[in-house]
């Protein structure tokens, strides 16, 4: 039996580094928790089918989403989990964080990257239309980029306040700059919003941050679970279930370097 300090202490270590790796949840609206039952989201849409009955009878179909459901599975010592009920304030969780940074990641690949088979098109897939380069990797020219990014945004009626999505290679670059220093508080000055360290490798973003652009709906959000034991190791799974969908492209531009 796994005693109420173990879980404690499982709970928090999952949650601290789910806080650090959950970069989209920074950005994008959070509907939900909805619970386990909660199995597709409705995207307000009928799609009338072309082939109708005859006799004046229309049908359509309604168009939803249907959550992923995502577990990842681990083993820990029992013994170890008990030494936390004697007061051990460093045990070895090392197959829970490792399965917490697995499926962080996958979120987070989900919203950026999309998933087909999931009817759900990502970050990178919806700004791809709208992207703009940055030319020179220096202070100078990415707030001037940045500032072109501003310019659609207000052109196509897209209002702020704004974040920057940085890949992990272009957060270096924004804090290695050594003009206009500090960049980081000129950028936040200028977007109205934070500077975001994304998980993501494939391309930095910058969005808006108004709000009902981008939708991550949940249905049960991340939590612990007891599979069973053999011996002294026991078996546990931690999970999720959502989705996400992308309302309105034009809140995303994707920035790319040439």
């Amino acid at each position: 039996m796994v005693s109420a300090e173990a879980w404690h202490e499982m709970d928090e270590q999952a949650k601290r580094i789910l806080e650090t790796r959950l970069s989209a949840r920074k950005f994008v609206d959070i509907t939900g928790p909805k619970g386990w039952n909660y199995a597709a989201h409705s995207c307000g849409r009928l799609e009338i089918q072309k082939e109708q009955p005859p006799k004046g009878v229309m049908y359509g179909i309604h168009e939803v989403l249907p959550l992923i459901e995502a577990r990842a599975v681990f083993d820990l010592d029992l013994w170890e989990l008990d030494n936390i009920t004697r007061g051990l304030k460093n045990p070895d969780l090392t197959p829970l964080e490792e399965a917490t940074k697995h499926i962080a990641d996958f979120e987070e690949k989900t919203i950026y990257t999309g998933l087909p088979s999931a009817k759900i098109e990502g970050l990178l897939q919806a700004g791809h239309g709208r992207s703009l380069a940055i030319k020179t990797p220096s202070a100078t020219g990415i707030l001037e980029t940045v500032s072109q990014g501003l310019y659609r945004f207000q052109e196509d009626g897209v209002s702020g306040p704004y974040a920057l999505v940085a890949s992990p290679v272009f957060w270096q670059k924004l804090h290695s700059a050594t003009e206009c220093y500090p960049l980081a508080k000129n950028l936040k000055d200028l977007l109205g919003g934070p500077v975001i360290l994304s998980s993501h490798d494939k391309g930095s973003f910058l969005v808006s941050i108004r709000g009902g652009d981008m939708e991550l709906i949940v249905g049960q959000d991340f939590s612990l679970g007891y599979i069973g034991n053999e011996g002294q190791k026991g078996t546990f799974f931690l999970t999720e279930s959502f989705t996400f969908r992308v309302i309105n492209p034009e809140a995303i531009i994707l920035l790319t370097t040439s």
